[in-house]
């Protein structure tokens, strides 16, 4: 997910249950490659149709098998099924108020820090420090928009204090953002409750 710097084209693409077995079962915002970019250009100029030929049939199975091999971005934390690394990643997920640092986490998994850290780059794409803020931010913004105080919050999440969880909104922003223009009313509900938070504290 990113700033667009090219005019957009918002197109859906509906699949039938039965082809849904492999992909994400949360929403998801997917990291395409040029080939699913190439696709989605092919089918945006075809009439909105079932498919009318086996060919068409092939083209869309492509586009499915593509989407199960995307990785998920955006706000939504990446995951891992690494032996090492997933262990940790859903002791956080249960967790995400665990501050045990990463040392102390990749002994309780039989790993080391090092592996860690070579295994979060790999699979997720960021450092661990930043996989763990992003994991607290979308845990704290159904919460935040149900009013819940921000002091018990931050507490929950593990950062001491509301400046804290001002902080970690601040910095991603940004990505909140567009995550209300690409993903509609639900992802707007969300900014706003985050703006009102900050018109509130700050």
């Amino acid at each position: 997910m990113g700033l667009n710097r090219q005019e957009a084209c918002h197109c859906s693409v509906y699949l039938a249950e039965e082809l849904c077995g492999s992909l994400p079962r949360t929403p998801s915002a997917l990291t395409v490659s040029q080939l699913v970019r190439a696709l989605l250009d092919h089918l945006r100029q075809q009439p909105g149709t079932l498919p009318r030929t086996e060919a068409d049939a092939r083209l869309l199975r492509v586009l499915v098998d593509q989407w199960v091999l995307a990785p998920r971005s955006g706000s939504f934390p990446p995951t891992s099924e690494d032996p090492s690394l997933a262990p940790v990643l859903q002791a956080l997920e249960d967790d995400p108020g665990d501050n045990r640092p990463l040392a102390e986490l990749a002994h309780a998994a039989n790993a080391t820090e090092r592996t860690l850290v070579c295994r979060c780059q790999r699979d997720l794409g960021m450092p661990f420090a930043e996989w763990r803020q992003r994991l607290r931010v979308v845990k704290a913004l159904p919460r935040l928009e149900a009013g819940e105080k921000v002091e018990s919050m931050a507490l929950d999440l593990g950062n001491g204090s509301s400046s804290a969880v001002i902080s970690m909104f601040r910095r991603l922003m940004a990505v909140m953002a567009v995550m209300a223009d690409e993903f509609g009313k639900g992802a707007a509900t969300r900014m706003q409750a985050a703006q009102a938070f900050f018109a509130i504290t700050t």
